[in-house]
């Protein structure tokens, strides 16, 4: 390293510009880059609940280059306007998944390194996304295929040890069955609030859909004259669990669909 990292317990290091590859005092150690580029260092302790980590710069970021089979891309993350980067496929589908979901609010990318302590099974590690969810809760996630969890779970449990100490979750996500990631990529394109439906249009689909219905059927039901005008309201309710399909079947015109009579607030 450029310069010799030393913290406090709980306490930051003042910011340099170097990333180490192991811990320098033998203890867990958590690393992060600011949004001026720097990189602050402090011991793993409860005290990083305290940290806006979910404002870092990625720790790092992976080489782009033609034909590599790894695209990366940015994702718009409604709930804060602002964009999380990823670089694969299955990062991607993960991330729809999550916004899916609802309960993620704050997401970052390549959040931080961990180092860990001297005698470990894992040397460091840097976890793909870091969140902050509505109830309170920091969740770090890893993302990895099914079948290659098996070859990281040294690191997964260093990471989890590391968590329990902090009072994060962490939690390894993988890839769901092809007809749940097809649909979820079909409906994400209607999440945002200029598909949400007009108040009274609203009640009315919430209202067709009560015992449950057809897609085709309610849209009709709701404009005769042109259905397919409705649909991206009712994708809209579907992606934001007001109504209720099954998400692991493909979705057509015969889905049928049911009201969720409670829940949180679209975005409408």
């Amino acid at each position: 390293m450029a310069e010799t990292l030393t913290t406090l317990a709980g306490m930051p290091s003042p910011p340099v510009r170097s990333l180490a590859t192991r811990t320098e005092d033998g203890f867990d150690t958590v690393q992060w880059r600011r949004p001026d580029g720097a990189v602050r260092t402090a011991r793993v302790s409860p005290e990083l609940l305290h940290e806006q980590l979910w404002e870092t710069e990625p720790i790092r970021r992976g080489a782009q280059y033609q034909n590599r089979l790894n695209q990366h891309g940015l994702y718009y993350w409604p709930r804060t306007g602002r964009h999380v980067w990823y670089e694969s496929a299955l990062e991607l589908a993960c991330l729809v998944e999550l916004d899916h979901q609802g309960e993620a609010v704050q997401v970052a990318a390549q959040p931080f390194r961990l180092l860990f302590r001297r005698g470990a099974q894992a040397i460091y590690h840097d976890p793909d996304f870091f969140a902050v969810h509505a109830n309170g809760d920091q969740v770090v996630y890893d993302v990895k295929p099914a079948r290659r969890v098996a070859d990281a779970q040294s690191q997964f449990a260093e990471t989890a040890r590391v968590c329990e100490q902090v009072g994060w979750r962490h939690q390894v996500l993988s890839e769901t069955g092809p007809t749940r990631t097809a649909n979820l990529a079909f409906l994400r394109a209607t999440r945002l609030p200029r598909c949400h439906p007009l108040s009274e249009v609203f009640v009315r689909l919430l209202d067709l859909f009560e015992d449950g219905r057809f897609l085709g059927e309610g849209a009709a039901m709701l404009n005769r004259r042109h259905p397919a005008l409705v649909m991206p309201y009712i994708k809209h309710l579907i992606w934001h669990r007001r109504l209720l399909v099954h998400l692991d079947r493909p979705l057509d015109f015969d889905t049928t669909a049911t009201t969720i009579s409670e829940g949180e607030p679209c975005c409408g």
